[in-house]
């Protein structure tokens, strides 16, 4: 599939690396915006002449005039916008987390907004963390439950999804916001959940290592979630909707039977701490697959071999 043009973010993140390599698996035109001038991540997913095909911009993504140059320049038709600092970061720094979070993803919109005449919808991410741990609800929450961050990380995230409410209501510009729960797989380093893909990674070197939390969890592999932020932002709905994100719900301590099983040498280096996530994990993603089209993620430990198979081929 061809003739999108799109910028991503956060580009040399995460999830920014994957949707940049699920968008030129699709044959669409990729810019990406990143503050570091490295590829660290994006080498790990991308092939060589993937890493290539990528136009590069350093820049912070406060700066709404750059934003705005190169939206013009690449004649961008879609933003994909997943930069932002991590849990941690947000909670140690909230002066910065709102900073990157909040002011830079109002420097997104204010771009968007000069540039309405090209850009067709803003996919964002959001987080289950707007919606704050599990509560004694029977059902899972749909996508309107109220929001109860637990964390000023979700908080951030919070605002940035009424901020989306009001360019729509005032500017008529079409958002859609994804709430990725515990995502895994090659390339997540940091954050407070960053320990699923760790775990992993350790068990591969023959390392012990401790997931910052126990108990139940949200997990979805970073494949289907980068799929999912390119699909909304090909469907531009009217409106600023934001969907939940589901994918298996499992313990952490099934997690590491999971390492133990793709990894028998690791059984008794993978533990866990006490912690509980902040983070309610029975949702529904009834909406998500309603203007997508459904679709079945891949289960944990269908992704967790993936995952474990590319940090053997990565050595």
């Amino acid at each position: 599939m061809s003739g999108g043009r799109f910028l991503v973010t956060g580009a040399c993140g995460f999830i920014g690396s994957w949707v940049t390599k699920q968008l030129l698996d699709r044959g669409f035109e990729v810019t990406g915006l990143d503050i570091v001038d490295r590829s660290d991540r994006q080498s790990l997913v991308l092939s060589a002449a993937g890493l290539k095909q990528v136009h590069r911009v350093r820049g912070d993504i406060n700066d709404t005039a750059l934003l705005v140059r190169t939206i013009r320049k690449g004649w961008v038709s879609h933003v994909i916008h997943t930069a932002g600092l991590q849990t941690p970061e947000c909670r140690d720094r909230p002066i910065a987390g709102a900073s990157v979070n909040v002011s830079g993803t109002l420097s997104v919109f204010e771009a968007v907004k000069a540039c309405r005449d090209r850009v067709t919808c803003v996919a964002y991410a959001s987080s289950g963390a707007v919606l704050g741990g599990d509560g004694p609800h029977s059902s899972p929450l749909p996508d309107s439950a109220p929001r109860n961050p637990g964390t000023i990380y979700g908080v951030f995230k919070t605002a940035n999804e009424e901020c989306a409410r009001i360019y729509w209501q005032d500017e008529g510009i079409r958002s859609v916001g994804l709430r990725p729960p515990v995502v895994y797989g090659v390339g997540r380093d940091q954050g407070l959940t960053a320990g699923t893909t760790l775990a992993i990674r350790a068990a591969s070197l023959g390392q012990p290592c401790e997931i910052a939390f126990s108990g139940p969890a949200n997990v979805e592999y970073v494949e289907d979630v980068a799929r999912c932020f390119v699909d909304c932002a090909l469907k531009s709905p009217e409106g600023a909707p934001v969907f939940n994100m589901c994918g298996e719900i499992l313990t952490v301590e099934a997690m590491i039977a999971v390492i133990e099983e793709i990894f028998p040498a690791a059984k008794g280096t993978i533990t866990c701490a006490p912690t509980r996530l902040p983070m309610a994990n029975h949702v529904s993603d009834a909406g998500l697959q309603a203007l997508i089209g459904p679709f079945c993620p891949l289960s944990y430990r269908e992704g967790a071999r993936k995952t474990a198979a590319m940090f053997r081929d990565l050595g």
